[in-house]
């Protein structure tokens, strides 16, 4: 298992950490959509599956979910992930 990706939606605020760099962006639809913020890690693995951990925080509640539905990619042809050590 490779992690891909680490994103962090703030109520729309959105930081990125990706093999490629860390991005910033606003996302209006977050405002609206998000009761608090959420935490998302993408996976792929070597046979080209690919999940991600969900984690929102709703209240006084935090809520875990996995999310199966990505779209498909290369495995070949994406081989990137975050740095490890």
């Amino acid at each position: 298992m490779h992690p891909r990706r680490i994103e962090v939606d703030r109520l729309g605020d959105v930081v990125e950490v990706a093999p490629d760099g860390i991005g910033f962006l606003h996302r209006p639809i977050s405002e609206t959509e998000n009761m608090g913020s959420v935490i998302r890690i993408e996976f792929w693995c070597e046979s080209g599956h690919q999940f991600a951990w969900d984690l929102r925080f709703e209240g006084g509640a935090t809520v875990f979910q996995i999310d199966p539905q990505m779209p498909e990619f290369d495995p070949l042809e994406y081989m990137d992930e975050l740095p490890r050590a």
